[in-house]
């Protein structure tokens, strides 16, 4: 019986062990940094492994994004047969001091080149009463200006790096980026930066600021995916509720659809979990997809999570992070949802 219970134990604990995700920190342009990786067990003796790239949002973290803003996408890795790469934002803590006691607040962001900014051709990218947010220390001396609320480190190098190491270890065969909000945002800025790169990037309600939106140097296969009730990054409005000013997403499918020269579309509708609509623009160069889905009965919320403010938290693989710790969220639908469009690209 005790042997019985050995092995079992024994079972059970390599079965965590195998599970847990690696946490990996680099040096980059000389600032520490890190990611985490997650490699299920039953990929690690094959010779080619797909690669998605998830990216967490304004101030929340990689294992934040796994366990809450997606609800357990390793989960997904194992069902899906892919390896799940965490980046982390730039982290700094904002001092703040109220009747004697200093308090610290957690900030974490990605620089996509649009947040970063105050200046457009067209005018500023938020209102003159718009929230103030923290500025990073890495901004200082640069024209971020009082607009800005993103880092404006070279996060587009950094998510890079990450993918020519990750590369490096395994032979991969595609690579996918996905993000939510902020982390939505890099994703798009990926997609412009390096087309070649990836074999499909989904942007979850992460619209760049209006007037700085890119377009890519090459085809892509692209999603974009907002909710109906966002008014944190609006899809269609343009003002958010703290008075900035983002890109409607019908813009961005305009342009992308006109550079591809796609010359189809299909509208789908259903509403299995949500009311979901999809505007599938088809017949483009090189044959990409451009898809624009939206959620009408959600908010500024990953597919498949109710909560807004899911992610904004970390693991014990993230422990140096001062920040509260993650719930174990569940997702029944969202990630299986957007994935199985992702991997339609191939």
């Amino acid at each position: 019986m005790k042997l019985y219970l050995l092995i079992v134990l024994s079972f059970f604990f390599n079965l965590v062990i195998g599970s847990e995700m690696s946490r990996i920190n680099i040096t980059f342009e000389d600032e520490q940094r890190h990611y985490l990786v997650y490699v299920p067990d039953h990929l690690k003796n094959n010779k080619t492994k797909n690669l998605v790239i998830g990216i967490h949002g304004y101030t929340g973290s990689a294992s934040g994004f796994e366990k809450e803003t997606t609800g357990g996408f390793n989960k997904s890795a194992n069902k899906y047969n892919f390896i799940a790469v965490y980046p982390q934002g730039s982290v700094f803590y904002e001092k703040k001091f109220s009747k004697g006691v200093v308090t610290k607040n957690y900030v974490s962001s990605w620089n996509d080149l649009t947040a970063s900014k105050t200046q457009t051709p067209n005018g500023e990218t938020c209102a003159v009463d718009a929230v103030v947010y923290p500025k990073y220390p890495n901004c200082l001396g640069k024209d971020a200006g009082r607009c800005a609320w993103s880092s404006c480190g070279n996060d587009i190098g950094f998510i890079k790096k990450v993918i020519d190491d990750v590369s490096s270890q395994y032979a991969i065969n595609n690579i996918y980026i996905l993000g939510m909000s902020n982390g939505g945002k890099i994703a798009h800025a990926l997609a412009c930066q390096f087309p070649d790169l990836f074999s499909g990037v989904i942007n979850v309600a992460g619209s760049p600021q209006l007037g700085l939106g890119c377009k890519p140097k090459g085809p892509i296969n692209y999603i974009i995916y907002a909710g109906l009730k966002d008014y944190v990054v609006p899809p269609f409005d343009i003002v958010s509720f703290d008075k900035y000013f983002y890109t409607p997403i019908d813009e961005i499918v305009a342009d992308w659809k006109v550079q591809f020269e796609c010359s189809s579309t299909k509208l789908v509708t259903y509403n299995e979990f949500d009311n979901i609509e999809e505007e599938i623009h088809s017949d483009c160069i090189n044959d990409v997809k451009i898809i624009r889905i939206l959620n009408k009965d959600r908010g500024h919320t990953w597919p498949g999570i109710t909560s807004t403010s899911a992610g904004y938290c970390s693991s014990s693989d993230q422990d140096d992070l001062e920040i509260d710790e993650c719930d174990n969220n569940i997702n029944i639908w969202g990630n299986n949802y957007l994935l199985e469009k992702l991997f339609s690209f191939d």
